[in-house]
């Protein structure tokens, strides 16, 4: 499941789920929208907030993957 898909499916906002993890909603909305790749300790403060929905992985973009 995609970060975007978890937040519609919970009916949480960007901004809510920001706070939760303890980042800016801008930078929360960068991750969403995949134009940033959260840090690790981010990617898995997101994965445990979710309970493992929204896997790390999914989160984690290569440099390969992103050509």
């Amino acid at each position: 499941m995609t970060l975007a898909e978890y937040l519609k499916a919970k009916e949480l906002t960007q901004r809510e789920f920001a706070r939760a993890v303890e980042v800016s909603a801008s930078y929360m909305n960068e991750i969403v929208q995949g134009a940033k790749t959260p840090s690790m300790s981010v990617a898995a403060k997101i994965e445990a907030l979710t309970d493992g929905e929204v896997r790390m992985a999914s989160l984690i973009v290569s440099p390969k993957d992103a050509a």
